[in-house]
């Protein structure tokens, strides 16, 4: 009975720290519409992130690279939350690209020219996925909700 106790402790203890993302960690978020607008989040596991935001054609034609940046420090809350979305994600599970292989007419798709790349680093494994919005593409589980919360975090936190 020992034996098994031990045995069952050591199975929950293993599910659970597999399940958990470790705290060191660099997740890069980039939304970007090619010549057009770039945006892209850095976070780090010491809860630290970086904004940039680019507007490509204006500076071109003004001839002048303006560059919106806004860092700072995740809350508590916020921090669980992504935690928790990274987790329920399983990013090392995920295609490495989606969107790019269907034969649907685009021409008049206003994100046909928009493309997101998530580069999600833990430890040694590093991860990187390109997306092509598509309301077909099959994501795994919480990927939305996390390209969501990177998404909303950037508009909220960066500065106007």
């Amino acid at each position: 009975m020992k034996i098994f106790s031990t045995s069952l402790l050591f199975l929950v203890f293993l599910i659970t720290g597999c399940s958990t993302p470790t705290k060191d960690f660099n997740l890069v978020f980039t939304m970007e519409s090619t010549d057009i607008y770039k945006l892209s989040i850095e976070i780090n596991g010491n809860k630290s992130y970086r904004i940039q935001q680019e507007n490509l054609f204006f500076d071109s034609h003004a001839k002048k690279e303006r560059i919106n940046r806004s860092e700072g420090e995740l809350s508590n809350k916020e921090y669980k939350k992504l935690l928790q979305l990274i987790s329920g994600s399983q990013l090392f599970e995920c295609d490495n690209t989606y969107g790019f292989n269907q034969n649907n007419n685009t021409n008049n798709d206003p994100l046909k020219g928009i493309i997101y790349h998530l580069n999600y680093t833990e430890g040694n494994k590093a991860k990187y996925i390109l997306i092509h919005p598509n309301p077909s593409n099959n994501y795994p589980s919480d990927f939305s909700l996390l390209i969501k919360f990177l998404s909303d975090f950037s508009s909220k936190r960066i500065k106007k």
